[in-house]
């Protein structure tokens, strides 16, 4: 038996808004939702000047910021989609 699904439902349940890039100093790209994780744990990202340096300095406050490692693992990813010559 097939599931259906409410298409309409499911895109009103999305935040479009926290998912949305931000890009800082043309070389940080950060969602919305991320931007207001790091503020809140005091972090300052605009003062880092690449998404490397940010992500390294992240990786020191994983074990004490849990919420970090999930945001941490899509910037990874991201960074290395954008900055990954292929």
């Amino acid at each position: 038996m097939e599931k259906e699904y409410d298409i309409e439902s499911l895109v009103n349940d999305i935040d479009f808004e926290k998912n949305s890039i931000a890009y800082i100093k043309g070389d940080i790209v950060l969602t919305n939702k991320e931007i207001e994780i790091l503020k809140s744990l005091d972090i300052n990202y605009e003062s880092y000047i690449s998404m490397s340096s940010l992500i390294n300095a992240l990786e020191e406050y994983i074990d004490d910021e849990p919420e970090l490692e999930e945001i941490l693992k899509d910037m990874s990813d991201r960074n290395y989609y954008l900055n990954t010559n292929k």
